[in-house]
């Protein structure tokens, strides 16, 4: 009997595996929406188990839900069902029931990791999470999602929380390696002795090219308030200003990295036409930002186009959305390297 049982058992599942190509196509779609649906869930439980500090944790090797609780002050029962929906998606391992351990997946959730993206899940997890509850106003009414959940726009609101504004800096580090290496990997810097960064934070895209380049020189032109939190750099100057009023003049290349997606069209012809004032006729400007690609080549890309959406009002752009953007700017698009992120170089020159 218990063979049969046994026999039945594996019958079902089997069946399991097969079942999702036998399946009606509108059963098929169905199953998909509802996955799709889920989706806030597992977010909202990697924002939990990253706040809880899980994968620290179990850096120490396999610990059970039991041991983790403990040591996170939580419930047992409850954190077990978390990390069963977490490891079920790659991130964790149960390797017996209720005991975890560490995949390549969640120890990029332990904020001492080189490629850590730890400060980024607590950051989507908080400000960015709590804006989006207000996505359908933002939808109906062309307001930024942020400025309905906190009265004021992002960057506003940054200036007056400082602690919310350092851990948007981190986050944006975080983001930072692994597109500065991609970007070192894809494109050569040798050419250039004066290299500018336009708007580039707290200066780790600048310094990881420095140190390839160890002939050049750097400008790292930021808003007072994040140059003062900016550490001094080797071969770096340190200038404040508005990309908005003007930008400094001498480079032999331009960098902006992430910041016309932070912009509407209007405001990023205005950043781009500061930059073409100070450029020389030789200089070179090059665009650090997704490229958006059709459909299915483009899916982070295209929710990142909905988080400047809701959060900034920018956008993400096509390649000839940014060829249109750069000529109505007096700029002319020469080429676009990919690299190995959902980042690509545009690389510019004047007309």
């Amino acid at each position: 009997m218990k063979k049969i049982f046994s026999l039945l058992c594996c019958s079902v599942f089997v069946s399991s595996a097969q079942h999702a190509s036998l399946l009606h196509p509108q059963e098929t779609a169905r199953q998909e929406l509802l996955t799709t649906l889920s989706g806030e869930w597992v977010s909202r439980s990697l924002y939990v188990a990253t706040k809880l500090g899980i994968a620290d944790f179990l850096e120490e090797g396999p610990l059970s839900a039991v041991q983790l609780a403990e040591k996170s002050s939580s419930h047992p029962e409850s954190l077990k069902r978390l990390l069963h929906l977490l490891s079920s998606h790659g991130i964790f391992e149960e390797i017996s029931e209720g005991v975890f351990i560490n995949t390549e997946a969640s120890r990029l959730l332990i904020a001492s990791h080189p490629n850590s993206l730890h400060s980024l899940a607590i950051f989507y997890g908080e400000d960015i999470h709590r804006s989006f509850d207000n996505l359908l106003g933002s939808v109906q009414t062309g307001t930024t999602t942020f400025e309905l959940a906190f009265n004021q726009p992002v960057f506003s609101y940054f200036r007056s929380h400082p602690v919310n504004a350092a851990l948007f800096q981190d986050a944006m580090k975080e983001k930072s390696r692994a597109v500065a290496l991609s970007v070192l990997s894809a494109y050569d810097f040798s050419r250039f002795s004066q290299i500018y960064d336009i708007g580039g934070g707290v200066g780790q895209f600048l310094s990881a090219i420095l140190t390839k380049s160890p002939h050049a020189t750097g400008v790292l032109f930021e808003l007072p308030e994040v140059i003062e939190k900016v550490k001094p750099m080797d071969r770096c100057s340190l200038t404040t200003g508005d990309f908005f009023t003007s930008v400094p003049t001498g480079g032999d290349v331009y960098l902006l990295k992430s910041i016309l997606h932070d912009w509407d069209d209007a405001k990023a012809k205005e950043i781009l036409r500061r930059c073409y004032e100070a450029m020389g006729p030789e200089s070179k400007l090059l665009i650090i930002e997704v490229v958006l690609q059709p459909k299915s080549l483009s899916l982070f890309a295209n929710a990142m186009d909905l988080l400047m959406l809701a959060v900034t009002g920018g956008k993400e752009r096509t390649a000839a959305s940014f060829t249109r953007l750069l000529q109505e700017s007096g700029f002319e698009l020469e080429a676009i390297y990919p690299t190995t992120t959902e980042f690509s170089i545009l690389e510019a020159k004047k007309l």
